[in-house]
């Protein structure tokens, strides 16, 4: 079956598409206010045959940032109202004179006390009136509430109310409803809440978007990638938007795993540099790390996501002067629409614009040619900027880069170096459009000894997506001290959620022999506020402790380890997809040589185009390689060799 991997980016929308065991990439501008119509563009030619697609959106992660939401009402036991107001003690700044609280993503207009009750061990002390709901559709249609959230004390435990009053408003037309004990049926209310609200609010955008892409592709089969590294069916995600906020950057963390077992990497520092942003993350022992809550608008959202940095700092950032005359570059961007100043239709001078500036990146052999840009244009916008610092337009081109490094290093630092890993001992790996570019000035800066630029670097995200596998969670609140009855009666959970698991894999057609489901417990110290995350195996205990010593320095063989929730990870294999590079090739090459404004000065640099390098052929730095959708700078410090699957490695001298 013909396999497609879409990744829609701020600037550009990627495409990978595999066949009978080739790969072909191409990419298209994106269209950020209907970002359906590149994808159905891009899949024009390929309507007439059956495929498969995988596509990593921004829709949802976009509707939140930019709060372009639908209107949405929040539904909680009575007395409970304004716990997305309060929120938690914890204060990310422990010494700002003026915190910013949370949002509560809800209007106070659009929030009602709901008459009900469960306890803490699941029994029923007040059912919910169905007259008193029927008023309540009322009201909520007056105030023309689009989605609702339904949160009630212990649903985790025993849902029947939340269950009952989404019967009635669902009798009553509101097609967009989200409980609790569904989206998220763990312990703490707060975290549950803002889960709840968030995948309410995003319901109607994300079902609107996948319906129009349904509707373009005609039938064909098509799943969604989420935060955690995995895909869903669109079905799913319409029910569960709020596991796709960073879909996108996951492909490109799929994709370097793959990369690190054909190459025998282990440790790699992943740096995605796209048209807008800059995401890093850490791929250890062959394996990326999961965070089971991620704060975003201030916001902390308890889904699990690939732990990723990201900075504003894309081949888009623009370039400005503050009022104390001191260079700045990004947060914001110029996007695909108008773009950097050489794309012809802005002014903006931009991370892009200054490598065009710097003669770094080649205006004739953009998009492999396929995209006339203005070089002329990029030397005016960056000559703007340098007015105002007076200084040249080279030294400001150069600053603007510098700067961005400057940002994307401290990303770096913030995911190894806080976290007790030395990024000395680990392989830089860049990928996206521009990650070739900063990438051997960053590893000078963090002592990394080794680069690898892989294959299909310009759209490595999609690439990822072609070997996805669904991938859904499971979980259930336990909040028990570890005993042998404690054991017990965690089996017989596990089972019971795995039954459940493996319905959900058979629903999608997964066949047993490409299922696997993994079961982890969430463990912590009796008494302690926070837990981490274990395999469940015979000797989970001493995991645990050393997990703990690891993270905090200390471990209490002593103390009582309680369980706080039971996961299962179902996972299914969906792609046949396998990992293919051109065939060998042997080819003359001779470099030509291009001044490049470099340090401070003028050097001739050697100029490679990648399609013509070999395996095994070393080249001469300091050098440029430039392919289709990516360029890649190489400094004097470093040896330069194409290796046997055509990855571009990097070795300090």
């Amino acid at each position: 079956m013909l396999i497609i991997g879409i990744d829609t980016g701020g600037t550009f929308t990627d495409f990978v598409i595999f066949e009978n065991g080739k790969i072909e990439t191409f990419k298209l501008l994106s269209t950020p206010k209907n970002p359906e119509k590149t994808i159905i563009k891009g899949l024009k030619n390929y309507l007439k045959k059956d495929f498969l697609l995988i596509h990593g959106t921004t829709v949802g992660t976009n509707a939140f940032l930019e709060n372009k939401m639908a209107k949405t009402a929040f539904l909680i036991t009575k007395g409970f109202e304004d716990i997305l107001k309060i929120g938690r003690q914890n204060r990310v700044n422990l010494f700002s004179l003026n915190p910013r609280k949370p949002s509560s993503i809800v209007s106070d207009k659009l929030i009602f006390g709901v008459n009900e009750r469960t306890l803490a061990d699941g029994k029923v002390l007040e059912k919910t009136d169905e007259d008193e709901i029927l008023k309540l559709a009322e009201k909520l249609k007056k105030r023309r509430a689009e989605s609702i959230a339904i949160l009630f004390l212990h649903s985790y435990i025993n849902p029947s109310n939340e269950k009952a009053v989404k019967k009635i408003l669902k009798k009553n037309g509101f097609k967009f409803i989200t409980l609790s004990s569904e989206i998220f049926p763990e312990y703490r209310e707060y975290e549950r809440g803002v889960i709840t609200v968030l995948n309410s609010a995003l319901m109607p955008v994300i079902s609107n978007y996948i319906e129009k892409i349904e509707e373009g592709i005609k039938g064909k089969r098509f799943y969604i990638m989420q935060s955690n590294g995995g895909v869903l069916s669109p079905q799913k995600i319409k029910k569960e938007p709020v596991r796709t906020l960073l879909s996108g950057p996951a492909g490109g963390l799929i994709a370097s795993r793959l990369i690190a077992e054909e190459t025998g990497e282990k440790n790699l520092i992943t740096l995605d540099m796209g048209g807008t942003s800059t995401d890093v993350s850490v791929v250890k022992n062959g394996e990326f790390s999961l965070s089971k809550e991620r704060v975003m608008n201030n916001l902390k959202i308890k889904v699990p996501m690939i732990e990723i940095e990201t900075v504003g700092a894309g081949g888009g950032s623009i370039a400005t002067v503050d009022k104390a005359g001191v260079l700045r570059v990004g947060p914001q961007s110029a996007g695909a629409n108008p773009g950097p100043a050489c794309y012809g239709k802005s002014e903006y001078p931009t991370i892009t614009d200054a490598f065009v500036v710097l003669n770094i990146i080649d205006p004739s052999y953009f998009l492999g040619g396929n995209m006339k840009i203005y070089p002329e244009r990029s030397f005016k916008a960056i000559e703007r900027i340098a007015r105002k610092i007076k200084k040249s337009v080279y030294d400001t081109a150069e600053g603007i880069v510098k700067i961005s490094i400057s940002s994307i290093e401290r990303a770096i630092r913030a995911i190894t170096v806080e976290k007790g890993d030395d990024p000395r001992f680990f392989t830089l790996f860049p990928f996206g459009g521009a990650g070739g570019l900063v990438a051997a000035q960053l590893a000078k800066r963090l002592d990394i000894k080794r680069v690898i630029i892989p294959t299909y670097q310009g759209v490595f995200s999609a690439l990822g997506m072609i070997f996805s596998d669904y991938t859904k969670e499971f979980s259930s609140s336990i909040l028990k001290k570890f005993s042998l009855k404690t054991k017990e009666y965690i089996e017989k959970k596990f089972e019971e959620i795995t039954q459940v698991a493996e319905k959900t894999l058979e629903e999608e057609n997964i066949p047993k022999a490409k299922r696997k489901t993994v079961k982890l417990l969430d463990l912590r110290y009796f008494g302690q506020s926070f837990e981490l995350t274990i395999p469940y195996s015979e000797d989970f205990e001493e995991i645990f402790h050393k997990e703990h010593e690891k993270l905090y320095s200390y471990r209490l063989k002593d103390e009582d380890i309680e369980i706080v929730n039971i996961r299962i990870l179902a996972k299914g294999k969906i792609s046949d997809a396998f990992y293919s590079y051109d065939g060998e090739r042997n080819l003359p090459v001779k470099p030509e040589k291009r001044k490049v404004y470099f340090n401070g000065e003028f050097e001739n640099f050697y100029y490679y185009k990648r399609k013509n390098l070999y395996h095994g052929i070393k080249l001469k730095s300091p050098a440029i390689i430039i392919s289709e959708f990516s360029t890649v700078v190489v400094p004097m410090e470093f040896k330069i060799k194409i290796d046997k699957f055509f990855n571009i490695v990097l070795e300090r001298k």
